[in-house]
């Protein structure tokens, strides 16, 4: 599954700063690599270790260095060279952390290693060479890790920097891990995670390389608002859409910040709470209300580009067929033969995690029992906003109606107005 990730108007300011790094000049043996890329950009791993020279210290840089040397030797759109490039980025994301101003240096490195590890267009960001000076700069809210490897971190959420509005983040949803989620992913199952803020105040810009990547299961991406005040709002992404709500237990509301004071044992009995939640029962509007607080969140296969709140309006459910009449326990068809379906949508558009209950009313209030081939209950609309209950039975004669009523998981504050179907008849 392929996101195309098109340009969302943010504001790119470039920052260029002297490297803070000696400037040695050894470098590995061989000529360049040219391989298929864009037009105008090429392979060369003699230019790689000379940025490598200027951004890192002299050390850092001759571990670096060993680092291009060995994807030279394995050959550029290898998976060696693939595994060894996002090793050298895991080396940028900490100097990054460190403070090192010199963003220049970092996102020529970065471009200069994506053209070696990637002959598909496909993979690489779609603006190529992309401007990561946003994202290296840790003065301007950007955000740059490696996430997916063995030695990287198992499963720490990905933060904007620094930790202030616009604040956001990414993390593996539940109890999973980067490992996890990126384990259909060709080896060596890596990527960048990066980002900006985005073109309005309260949405940010993630992105991935490789731009293929595909997050099974998904995961989590939350911005710094709160869900207990934006009681309407879903988390909306550019290409994807709507996201199905998730609490984001990652970031704490007070401070714009992630929760860095819970110990180990304390952050994993949090998550084992949630996860009982979430599995065992109804989630209140924000399961903060219980553990921490967090902020707006949506769970998702794959990152496009720009995340933000989007203000949902009452969703309506609509009967796309009306029941026909029937005989006890046996099959209620709609009018055309077929199941009964129920539409919901507000604004005409799919709202993701709505929960449709049918039911039947009238037979002059005397109850009966409706049962439906899957479950007459919480039945969760599919992508289009769709429930089909099949061909439900009533146990007992009489006239009835179909009343189809709803709930968006996680969201109560969101209104959803119910249905009413025609009037039908069990006989005998």
């Amino acid at each position: 599954m392929r996101y195309p990730l098109i340009g969302v108007g943010v504001v790119i300011v470039t920052v260029v700063a002297s490297g803070c790094s000696d400037r040695s000049q050894s470098l590995p043996p061989g000529p360049s690599m040219k391989v298929v890329a864009p037009p105008g950009t090429t392979c060369d791993f003699r230019s790689l270790s000379q940025l490598a020279n200027r951004y890192f210290s002299s050390a850092e840089a001759k571990v670096v260095r060993g680092l291009i040397s060995q994807m030279q030797d394995a050959g550029a759109d290898t998976t060696t060279a693939q595994d060894r490039g996002f090793d050298v980025m895991a080396h940028i994301a900490s100097n990054v952390d460190a403070g090192n101003t010199d963003v220049a240096d970092a996102a020529g490195l970065t471009n200069g290693l994506l053209v070696c590890m990637f002959t598909d267009t496909a993979d690489l960001p779609a603006t190529f060479p992309e401007d990561f000076t946003t994202a290296t700069n840790p003065a301007l809210h950007g955000a740059y890790a490696v996430r997916g490897g063995a030695n990287d971190s198992l499963s720490a959420p990905v933060f904007s920097r620094p930790l202030t509005a616009p604040f956001s983040g990414v993390a593996p949803s539940g109890l999973n891990t980067w490992l996890g989620v990126l384990s259909g992913n060709p080896p060596p199952g890596r990527l960048l995670v990066y980002g900006m803020p985005g073109s309005q105040p309260q949405t940010y810009d993630w992105r991935v390389v490789p731009r293929s990547a595909v997050f099974s299961p998904p995961v989590v991406v939350g911005l710094c608002i709160d869900a207990d005040i934006s009681t309407t709002s879903l988390l909306h992404e550019e290409h994807v859409g709507l996201l199905p709500f998730v609490d984001q237990v990652f970031l704490n509301l007070a401070t714009c910040s992630p929760f860095a004071t819970q110990s180990w044992s304390m952050q994993v009995a949090s998550r084992l709470a949630r996860w009982g939640i979430e599995v065992l029962g109804p989630r209140p509007l924000s399961a903060a209300v219980l553990l921490n607080p967090g902020g707006l969140g949506g769970s998702t296969g794959g990152i496009g580009s720009e995340f933000g709140p989007q203000e949902i309006p009452p969703v309506d459910l609509t009967f796309l067929s009306q029941p026909a009449d029937a005989t006890v326990n046996t099959p209620i068809l709609s009018t055309t033969g077929g199941s009964i379906i129920v539409q919901e949508s507000a604004g005409g558009q799919a709202i993701p995690g709505t929960l449709i209950t049918l039911q039947a009313i009238d037979n002059n209030g005397a109850t009966v029992q409706l049962s439906c081939p899957s479950g007459c209950i919480d039945r969760e609309a599919d992508d289009s906003g769709v429930v089909n209950f099949g061909t439900p039975t009533l146990n007992k004669t009489g006239g009835y109606r179909f009343l189809a009523s709803g709930s968006v998981a996680g969201r109560p504050g969101i209104a959803v107005n119910a249905a009413t179907s025609n009037r039908f008849n069990v006989r005998p």
